[in-house]
C-alpha cells in the first residue's frame, strides 16, 4: 500500500500544480476559482486512489515485490470535463471548436464565412463560394505551398466506410512542384486504423472503424524544401451503421443514459438492480424474464441478473469495441447533464486480467468497466477505447469505490479471498434494499446509481 499512498501524494501535487496554472478543478466537492468558468473533477479522494488500479493483485498472486507491478497513474486525472465544448484556434488560425470526450478532441474549423477575407475552413482558399468582396483587394499568392485534401466518399458517411483521400490537388508556387505529403489524423477513442499504403503517399485510404468524428490533416513540401504555411484540414463524421428505427432498449421501457433514442439508436443506459452475480461472463443470462429496471416489476433486482435490464433484442454491451461502434460519441452522452456527482455507473462486459487494463475474451473477469461519473477514471494507458470509468478493488469482498458501496451505494463484490481478482464475475447490485442507503442527503435503493449499457443485437 506504500506505493498507493505515494501515487496519491503525486496526484495531489499534480492537482495543485494545475490550479497554480489558472486551470480549474472540483476538489472534494468544492469548485475552485478558475479562468473561463471551466470545471474539472480531479477525483482525488483517498478511496478513489486506493482502487484506481489492481496493482496489488499481481503482487498477491506471485509474491512479487517489483515496483513495475504498481500503476504510477493510479487515480487518472482527466484533462477536461467530459462533454464540454470550447472555442479553439484551428490549424489555419480561424476560430474553431473542440469537444471533450476522454481528452480534448480535434479543433474543428468553422464553415467558410463570407464577411471577411480569411480562409476560415482551412481548405487553402479564402471566401470560396462567396460573392466577390472588393474589400479583400488583390489576393497575394503565398510563397509556400498550399495543401489541399479531397475525399471521394464525402464528409458524412457510415462507420466502416473506407475513405479515399487525395492530396494531389496541393499547389506549389514559382514553378516548384509538391513532392512530399505528410498525413495525420485525430480519430475517436478506440480507432485503430492507419493510412494505406502509408502516411507519406499522395493518395491514401483510411477505414473509419468506429463511429465519431475524424479530423484529417495534410502538410506538403515542394522540391525546394518549402513546407506549406498551414496544414489542410478535412473533418469527416462516421455515423453509426446500420441505421435503425429508434427503440428504448431498456427492459422497463425507459432510458436513464444516452437519453435520445434518435441520436443513440443502438445503445442505451439502463438503471436497475440485480441479485445474480456478474456482468462479464457468458454465463450471465436473464433470470427474471427481463422484469428488471428501476421502472420494472422487480426494480430491487431480487431474482434478476444484470442481463435482465436489457430489452428483448438488446444485450449488455460487449467490450469497449461495441460501445465505440454503437455510440457516435463514446461515453459522452451516457450521463445526463443534470446528474449528481458520483451518481451513475453503467457497466459493460469487458474482460481484464489485471491493473484495470482492458483485455480480450479469455483474459479474466477482473474489475468492472463502463461509462459514467462513478468509479475511478480510465486513462489512455488502459487500452479501453471510449470507456471512462472502472470499479476495482485491491482487497477481498469489496468493490473498492466508496460511493458505489453501502452505505452510499448498492454495488457489492463478495466472493472470498480472491474476489478482488474477479469483480466482473461477482458484482451484484442488490444492496440498499428499501432505499436503506443514502448519498448526498438523498436515499439510495438497489435500482439507483446506474446499471448497465445495453446494445442492440
Amino acid at each position: 500500500m506504500d506505493m498507493i499512498k505515494l501515487a496519491f501524494a503525486i496526484s495531489v501535487a499534480a492537482a495543485f500544480a494545475l490550479l497554480a496554472g489558472c486551470g480549474s478543478a472540483t476538489v472534494g466537492g468544492a469548485d475552485v476559482g478558475v479562468t473561463g468558468g471551466d470545471t474539472l473533477d480531479l477525483g482525488l479522494e483517498p478511496q478513489d486512489v486506493q482502487v484506481a488500479d489492481n496493482a496489488d493483485d499481481v503482487l498477491e498472486e506471485s509474491d512479487a515485490e517489483s515496483e513495475a507491478d504498481v500503476d504510477p497513474q493510479a487515480g487518472f486525472i482527466y484533462e477536461c470535463e467530459t462533454g464540454k465544448r470550447e472555442s479553439c484556434v484551428t490549424a489555419c488560425g480561424s476560430a474553431g471548436s473542440r469537444l471533450c470526450l476522454k481528452e480534448w478532441g480535434p479543433c474543428v474549423p468553422p464553415t467558410e464565412f463570407c464577411g471577411n477575407c480569411a480562409d476560415d475552413d482551412c481548405d487553402g482558399e479564402a471566401n470560396e463560394g462567396c460573392p466577390p468582396n472588393p474589400e479583400c483587394g488583390v489576393v497575394v499568392e503565398p510563397e509556400c505551398p498550399v495543401a489541399k485534401i479531397t475525399v471521394v466518399e464525402g464528409t458524412s458517411v457510415d462507420a466502416g466506410t473506407t475513405l479515399h483521400l487525395s492530396g494531389l490537388g496541393s499547389i506549389a508556387h514559382g514553378g516548384a512542384e509538391v513532392v512530399v505529403w505528410r498525413w495525420e489524423v485525430e480519430a475517436p477513442a478506440g480507432s485503430g486504423s492507419a493510412f494505406l499504403p502509408g502516411a507519406s503517399s499522395p493518395e491514401v485510404t483510411f477505414v473509419l472503424d468506429v463511429a465519431g468524428q475524424y479530423m484529417f490533416l495534410l502538410e506538403v513540401e515542394d522540391d525546394a524544401g518549402i513546407v506549406s504555411c498551414v496544414k489542410a484540414v478535412l473533418v469527416v463524421t462516421a455515423k453509426v451503421y446500420p441505421p435503425q428505427d429508434p427503440e428504448v432498449g431498456c427492459a422497463d421501457g425507459e432510458r436513464e443514459g444516452f437519453l435520445s433514442v434518435d441520436q443513440y439508436p443502438q445503445i442505451a443506459g439502463c438503471f436497475g438492480g440485480w441479485e445474480q452475480p456478474g456482468v462479464t461472463p457468458d454465463t450471465v443470462v436473464p433470470t427474471c424474464g427481463r422484469q428488471g429496471g428501476d421502472d420494472g416489476g422487480k426494480k430491487d433486482g431480487l431474482g434478476c441478473s444484470s442481463a435482465d435490464l436489457c430489452a428483448e433484442g438488446w444485450h449488455v454491451c460487449e467490450t469497449w469495441k461495441e460501445v465505440a461502434a454503437k455510440s457516435p460519441s463514446g461515453c459522452v452522452g451516457a450521463v445526463p447533464a443534470d446528474a449528481k456527482s458520483k451518481s451513475i455507473f453503467f457497466a459493460v462486459r469487458q474482460p481484464s486480467f489485471n491493473g484495470s487494463v482492458c483485455g480480450e475474451w479469455g483474459d479474466g473477469f477482473n474489475d468492472v468497466f463502463g461509462c459514467g461519473n462513478l468509479g475511478a477514471g480510465l486513462g489512455p494507458d488502459k487500452d479501453c477505447g471510449p470507456l471512462d470509468r472502472v470499479i476495482a478493488s485491491t482487497q477481498p469482498n469489496i468493490c473498492g469505490f466508496n460511493e458505489a458501496e453501502p452505505p452510499l451505494g448498492p454495488y457489492e463484490c463478495k466472493g472470498g479471498s480472491d474476489s478482488h481478482l474477479n469483480e466482473g464475475a461477482l458484482v451484484t447490485k442488490k444492496a440498499c434494499q428499501n432505499s436503506s442507503c443514502s448519498y448526498d442527503g438523498y436515499p439510495v435503493g438497489a435500482w439507483e446509481k446506474g446499471g448497465v449499457l445495453c446494445c442492440r443485437d
